[in-house]
């Protein structure tokens, strides 16, 4: 898959990770209309609880990411795979985001996974 797709998606979603998590602008372009995520805790929630969730962050502890792969679902439309985990080592997580290219050719996330690692507290 196209090197330079895998870095934009990877930007885009790493954004989610530092201080524009709290710009309600950016998560309201960035997240698609019918966005839904389980979270790493196997909870469902939808675009609107999430933004508030992220609104309501007061601190959060810095996410490192690591090996990333993008896999083409359609025209269109890709998933990415990632792992997070703090800095500490503690929290991996194995997830999957799913992105569209919207009409005016910006890459939305419709879905996202977070699922605790093999053996993560």
């Amino acid at each position: 898959m196209n090197a330079m797709l895998l870095e934009k998606l990877k930007a885009l979603e790493c954004s989610l990770h530092d201080a524009r998590r709290n710009d309600r602008e950016w998560l309201e372009r960035l997240l698609h209309p019918d966005f839904r995520e389980i979270t790493r805790s196997g909870v469902r929630v939808d675009r609107a609880e999430t933004i508030a969730s992220l609104l309501s962050e007061k601190t959060t502890p810095p996410v490192l990411s690591s090996d990333f792969e993008l896999t083409p679902v359609g025209e269109g439309c890709v998933i990415l795979h990632y792992r997070t985990f703090h800095v500490d080592g503690s929290r991996e997580a194995l997830r999957s985001s799913c992105w569209l290219l919207s009409e005016e050719e910006r890459w939305t996330l419709v879905f996202h996974q977070g699922t605790p690692a093999a053996g993560a507290v």
